[in-house]
């Protein structure tokens, strides 16, 4: 049974802070609502497609530009892609890049993929979504073209510009990519995608970005570890674990997210010898015991944390996942008599 498809949030980030910046919001209680909250607490949290795209094509509409895509994208750059863009600023070459692109791109989003073809002297660097999500499809494929361009110039230099570009979109957007590619062919293609000199493959980073890459080696360790799943359950509960942090993970609010009805959701669960509610009480569990691990924080934080609308209710919970209650277990994890 296919997961549901989603992709770290890093890259909607900008287009949050866009909206910030105009003054603009899509408000109301939609689930699209959500993920400004959810990206700003952190970059890193995988958010489903369906429930991305939702936002973009909101935020487009709330900002009346159809080239939403192109304007945003214009301020974004690899390293806008978190972890996964500083880890691309570390390759020797493009080649390399392209290389950890095809071996850890799935670790950033399992909604889509990236490859490349060589056509006689030229590479076509293309870019595809799994499914079908709604408009808001059109304004990440606009900033993908753009993302695509500045991976190519790291090595080719800050003034490239590709000669020819492909869209599925080419015929909307024909006039906005000629603007923003200055005057580049258009050609409508099933794919998105760029076309560059083979010789840039082997040309080195001649002009890198100086970051500061934080943690490094465990920054990279984490980011493996909270790859999308691959399941329809793993990644269930990881939709839930991000909706969690926002106070959101009832079982409605958790299918608007995933793009499915609540009955559908309850079905696919049901086919894998699932129940919501066990999903649930296992992503409470879990999260729970990190936040217990730490001493400052307070039992009336994790409870709320973990979307209970009192301690009271958290305690009842965790005393039947436990047999004690959370100040206990903290207390008897502190003596050494639970295992940390």
């Amino acid at each position: 049974m296919s997961a549901v498809l989603q992709v770290r949030g890093s890259a909607y980030l900008p287009f949050v802070l866009f909206m910030d910046d105009i003054g603009a919001s899509i408000g109301g209680a939609s689930a699209e609502a959500l993920l400004p909250a959810m990206v700003r607490q952190d970059p890193e949290a995988l958010i489903p497609i369906h429930l991305a795209h939702g936002f973009l094509d909101r935020s487009a509409r709330a900002a009346g530009m159809a080239d939403l895509g192109f304007v945003v994208g214009q301020h974004m750059h690899v390293d806008s892609l978190g972890t996964f863009g500083r880890s691309l600023l570390k390759s020797l070459t493009l080649h390399d890049a392209l290389g950890k692109i095809r071996a850890k791109f799935s670790l950033y989003s399992s909604a889509e993929r990236v490859w490349w073809s060589h056509r006689g002297q030229n590479v076509y660097l293309f870019h595809a979504y799994a499914s079908q999500t709604g408009p808001g499809s059109r304004v990440a494929r606009q900033c993908v073209l753009l993302l695509l361009r500045d991976l190519v110039r790291l090595a080719a230099g800050p003034a490239w510009q590709p000669d020819q570009i492909l869209s599925p979109d080419a015929a909307l957007d024909a006039e906005a990519m000629r603007k923003a590619f200055q005057g580049a062919d258009v050609r409508q293609s099933e794919f998105v995608g760029v076309v560059f000199p083979a010789r840039f493959l082997s040309l080195p980073w001649n002009w890198p970005r100086i970051l500061s890459l934080g943690s490094g080696e465990r920054e990279d360790t984490a980011f493996e570890s909270s790859a999308p799943a691959d399941d329809f359950t793993g990644s269930v509960k990881q939709v839930i674990s991000a909706l969690m942090k926002q106070g959101q993970c009832h079982l409605g609010q958790t299918a608007r997210a995933a793009g499915m009805h609540p009955r559908a959701l309850q079905r696919r669960l049901f086919e894998t010898g699932e129940e919501y509610s066990d999903l649930l009480a296992e992503v409470r569990f879990e999260r729970a015991l990190r936040l217990i691990s730490d001493p400052n924080v307070k039992i009336i934080d994790v409870a709320g944390e973990l979307g209970y609308s009192d301690s009271a209710n958290f305690t009842r919970a965790f005393r039947q996942w436990t047999g004690v209650s959370p100040s206990d277990f903290r207390r008897l994890r502190e003596q050494g008599a639970v295992a940390k």
